[in-house]
């Protein structure tokens, strides 16, 4: 029984990483497409293919910056509460997708996760104490927080020097300029949420395949496992999460592709340097969209769409109780049929 629920968990890892790209795709390529710098089939690809690229340099050279800090008990309610998790962050991706909200995968995973964990340890099937602060404190309020404002701030202030700079030359000059910018932050942005979102996924896989006891060491991740991981991104990416690319693109501010060109490199650069520095997995959807505000904030007139702006700040704070309340009740729903240890 452990085996064919590890097994379940593996397939619904894939899926969620499928279901990632999907998700996330918008990030990168909203601006470019939104300003002609790509076509959307282009943009599509260049993100299929530096997905791919980030989750196979974390197989070759990364590996190790994949942490296990999560007790998650290597067994069946493990994978019981593997599972719970995953299908809880596959649902809300796939709701705020349909809201056309640029919503966080990595805060969903895990606040789905603490949130079967705890569910687990009120029925006493998870002896474990968990260090949610600690957990919590770089995993999830750095990412939510910290990264934005930065990402906020950064385009807020970068606008003003480079509007100077240019305010002489020729708009057509200026705008393939900013279109070349554009296009090279799509590729960079997708870089760093595959080398990001590999490392998550390849965390739960190695978890589950420890559980179900198929040899695999967390010091010597096999390489075709980051290949498979990057595959699914690549997959997900192409299948292109247009709704989230309305939003991002016209209806949190508007920006002209000066603008664009500014967020798009704030965005790639937090999420490339990042994915290389800091183990701490960056929110892709919450940086871009940061980004994008600063840029577009900076401006004499009135451009931020304040109502759409916050349902995406409601989504950001609600991800992590309610992904973290529906994995715990999913999991206390199954734990009567589980064996007492």
């Amino acid at each position: 029984m452990t085996d064919v629920l590890a097994f379940a968990g593996v397939v619904l890892t894939l899926i969620f990483t499928v279901v990632n790209g999907f998700h996330d795709a918008s990030n990168a390529v909203a601006l470019p497409v939104r300003f002609n710098a790509l076509t959307p089939r282009v943009a599509l690809w260049l993100g299929a293919v530096f997905n791919m690229m980030g989750a196979l340099l974390v197989g070759l050279v990364l590996n190790r910056m994949i942490t296990f800090e999560i007790p998650v008990p290597l067994g069946l309610v493990g994978a019981v509460a593997l599972i719970c998790a995953l299908v809880t962050a596959i649902g809300w991706d796939l709701i705020t997708w349909w809201w056309r909200m640029p919503a966080s995968s990595t805060a969903a995973i895990g606040g789905a996760v603490v949130g079967a964990l705890l569910g687990a340890r009120a029925v006493d099937l998870h002896g474990h104490e968990l260090a949610l602060g600690p957990y919590f404190s770089w995993n999830v309020l750095v990412p939510m927080l910290v990264s934005p404002l930065i990402a906020f701030a950064l385009a807020f202030v970068l606008v003003i020097p480079l509007v100077h700079m240019v305010q002489h030359q020729a708009p057509g000059r200026v705008n393939f300029r900013a279109g070349v910018v554009q296009a090279t932050g799509a590729a960079a942005i997708h870089f760093g949420h595959g080398i990001q979102h590999a490392r998550r996924a390849l965390w739960i896989l190695v978890v589950l395949l420890l559980i179900a006891g198929s040899g695999i060491s967390r010091q010597s991740i096999p390489l075709w496992l980051s290949a498979l991981v990057g595959l699914c991104l690549a997959v997900g990416t192409l299948m292109g999460g247009w709704r989230i690319s309305y939003t991002l693109s016209s209806r949190v501010v508007s920006l002209d592709p000066l603008r664009g060109a500014i967020a798009q490199t704030v965005s790639g650069a937090l999420l490339f340097v990042g994915a290389f520095l800091s183990p701490i997995p960056l929110s892709s959807s919450q940086t871009s969209t940061a980004a994008i505000l600063g840029a577009g904030s900076a401006q004499k007139f009135r451009t931020v769409y304040h109502a759409t702006l916050v349902r995406v700040v409601a989504t950001w704070l609600f991800t992590v109780p309610v992904c973290g309340l529906v994995s715990a009740v999913l999991f206390l729903a199954v734990s009567p049929l589980l064996p007492a240890p």
